[in-house]
This record gives structure tokens, C-alpha cells and sequence, in this order.
């Protein structure tokens, strides 16, 4: 039993473009259902109202967990992860020009994120290109 109602889910999974809201991976295609994120754990006082609430794929939910803040690995510094409902994607994000299905931090936030959520694990960047060869992942360029 989802703790999530089937019109919540909607909202979130529309609202989300059917695709994580971390790596971008489509949730179309995919064989399991994307879990719904709590931005703000509610380990920490996070509720679960929409604007706490982030579409997710299994792999970088299992990564993210409850965490808030992870380790920005270029500077050592502690920083927040990417906050899908204030953070704009694009300036954080970025698709590697010459390591094709890879991502690339481009702000602290965006290293740390993508070094606490392993989105880079060499089985996410496989299917990433798999994706992008039947055209369900366009922005990963092969």
C-alpha cells in the first residue's frame, strides 16, 4: 500500500515530467514503478506536501534515502543536494560532452548529488545509453 494517493501520485509523476527528478531517467520504459521522495526527510520535519515531494527512480532513491546534505567532492565541503522544487536543474546538471550518458556537476550541489546518489554507477550510465539508442532518453547523446 502506497502511502501516497493515487491522485497524489499523479500530480507528483506529472508535475515531474515522468522522469526523475535527479538523474532525468524516464520513467517510461522502466520496469519498476519510481518512488516518491521526500525532499526534506520527514525524519527531519519533512511533511508530505507536494512541495515536499519529488518523483524519483529506484536507484537514486535508494541512494538518497534520508539525506539532506552530502560531501561536494571537488572542495570537501558539505553542501545540500539538488531541491527539485527550488533548485533549476539545468544550473546544476550538466550531460558530459565526451563521456556520452554521463552527468556532470556543474555547481557543488549538482557534485554532490550526483557523488551521494552513485548516479553515475557504470549500470546507470549502460542504461542510459540503451535508452538513448531507442530514443526514451534523447538528452544523453550516444
Amino acid at each position: 500500500m502506497s502511502a501516497f494517493s493515487e491522485v497524489r501520485r499523479a500530480e507528483v509523476v506529472t508535475r515531474a515530467g515522468h522522469r526523475c527528478e535527479y538523474c532525468h531517467l524516464p520513467a517510461r520504459g522502466q520496469v519498476a514503478t519510481f518512488p516518491i521522495d521526500h525532499i526534506t526527510p520527514r525524519s527531519v520535519g519533512g511533511t508530505n506536501e507536494l512541495s515536499n515531494l519529488a518523483l524519483t527512480c529506484p536507484h537514486c532513491n535508494a541512494h538518497k534515502w534520508t539525506a539532506a546534505a552530502g560531501i561536494d567532492p571537488e572542495t570537501g565541503d558539505t553542501v545540500s543536494l539538488f531541491n527539485p522544487r527550488c533548485d533549476n536543474w539545468d544550473e546544476h546538471f550538466a550531460w558530459s560532452a565526451d563521456r556520452p550518458g554521463e552527468l556532470v556537476g556543474r555547481t557543488g550541489t549538482g557534485r554532490a548529488t550526483i557523488a551521494s546518489l552513485s548516479v553515475n554507477a557504470a549500470d546507470m550510465i549502460a542504461l542510459r545509453l540503451l535508452l538513448a539508442e531507442v530514443a526514451l532518453f534523447p538528452e544523453v547523446r550516444g
